[in-house]
């Protein structure tokens, strides 16, 4: 009976236990993305130079980068992140993903470089089943 209702528990822990480790590596990754993203604005303040910052599915060219970030996680960004020499950035969207699935879409519309998570839309509601 006792291990009955152990592993009752178990059942219900681990998927909500899953989930939590989930989100908290998204959010890890997340500021990961900002803190490369920072440290280039850095870079572009303290050097004078412009930097851009490009997807990286598209071949970078000569002056255009592209961050690292853990496995199996990547990016996409649309348009390129444009850092200009004292560090503003121009606005863009960024996806991250994990196993080619949108897990966080995040938006860059201030000069600061500062990426903020954009809300999920909802499903649409269902219709009513018919009885």
């Amino acid at each position: 009976m006792v291990l009955a209702i152990f592993a009752l528990a178990a059942a219900v822990i681990m998927p909500s236990t899953s989930r939590m480790l989930d989100q908290a590596t998204a959010h890890a990754v997340f500021f990961e993305f900002q803190r490369q993203v920072s440290d280039l604005r850095r870079e572009a303040n303290r050097t004078g130079e412009a930097i851009r910052l490009v997807d990286p599915a598209a071949t970078p060219s000569e002056g255009e980068r592209t961050v690292t970030l853990r496995e199996p996680w990547r990016y996409t960004l649309a348009p390129a992140l444009d850092i200009a020499p004292g560090g503003s950035c121009s606005p863009t969207t960024a996806n991250l993903l994990k196993d080619d699935r949108v897990v966080m879409t995040l938006r860059a519309q201030d000069a600061d470089c500062r990426f903020i998570r954009q809300a999920t839309t909802a499903a649409p509601p269902r219709e009513p089943s018919p009885r």
